[in-house]
């Protein structure tokens, strides 16, 4: 039966941690407790158990802030993700547009494929997350602090009064942020690997020297989660184009599956040096499909 007065109260009573929880976030800001204090108002809102918190930056790897992850997924996740498979994830690549302050799904900004893609069975289903929302607050440099609130409760999906939550906090958040930090440089902040630019160019580069720039186009795609239909419409061209594309690539690259060339990727990205300049799979002990 429809209980009106005991959903008033919950929603008062949600109301009343959000304030307390907003009271201690200002009361923290340029303290160290401040993005504990940040991360715990953001999940009181949105009903996410866990927050990952980083720097974004367009020429530089994404800088870990903070994260509140069980140690068995931040191990096996997050230096990776911060090493080099921050290319493929959606919420970087939507980075990269100029996304400004916003509250956005997984859902909302992952290609269609991504949940099939080896990168997700790689290193997001590792994670034991079943939804995601990333909060973003622009910096005035084209940098951004990123909020990624998860949920490893099967099953669990951000609720419209969750997300409008959330929302009706952004700005709150993004004053709070930019109080805490009056400028964000990735020289200032602790972070490791390489540097982005270098990361960028290899990954632009990956198996030009063996195919042809629509062909490497079309890998970059497939290996950020896009699905042939989805690169058709990303090119302007229709699937079955993209179909034939997609077997002279495997027929060049000597493999038989999105997996192998994920491997391929993983395997030429790790071996080319950090000054790289050529296409990373000259770097490979093997050729690749007998190309090389």
């Amino acid at each position: 039966m429809f209980d009106a007065a005991n959903m008033q109260n919950t929603s008062r009573t949600g109301t009343s941690e959000s304030l307390d929880g907003l009271a201690r976030a200002i009361e923290l800001v340029g303290q160290e407790g401040f993005l504990a204090a940040l991360a715990e108002l953001c999940q009181s809102a949105s009903g996410y158990d866990s927050t990952f918190t980083a720097a974004f930056f367009p020429d530089h790897p994404p800088v870990e802030l903070f994260d509140n992850l069980p140690d068995e997924h931040s191990a096996s996740t997050i230096k990776p993700y911060l090493d080099f498979a921050y290319f493929l994830d959606p919420f970087y690549n939507l980075f990269l547009q100029g996304v400004g302050d916003r509250v956005i799904t997984l859902g909302e900004c992952a290609p269609d494929d991504f949940r099939a893609s080896e990168y997700y069975q790689t290193f997001y289903a590792g994670t034991g997350l079943f939804d995601e929302t990333s909060v973003f607050i622009s910096f005035g440099n084209s940098a951004a602090v990123v909020i990624s609130l998860g949920s490893r409760e099967e099953g669990f999906q951000l609720a419209a009064d969750q997300r409008a939550a959330l929302t009706a906090l952004l700005p709150c958040i993004a004053a709070l942020c930019r109080r805490h930090w009056p400028a964000l440089d990735p020289n200032s902040l602790a972070g490791s690997g390489r540097m982005g630019l270098h990361l960028k160019k290899s990954f632009d580069r990956f198996a030009s020297s063996v195919l042809s720039g629509r062909e490497a186009e079309i890998v970059q795609l497939i290996l950020k989660g896009h699905s042939s239909k989805s690169i058709a419409r990303e090119l302007g061209n229709s699937p079955e184009t993209v179909k034939v594309h997609r077997k002279r690539i495997h027929n060049k690259l000597g493999i038989t599956s999105q997996g192998e060339l994920f491997s391929l990727f993983l395997e030429a990205l790790t071996r080319a040096p950090a000054n790289a300049t050529d296409d990373p799979l000259t770097y490979l002990d093997r050729p690749a499909g007998g190309q090389l």
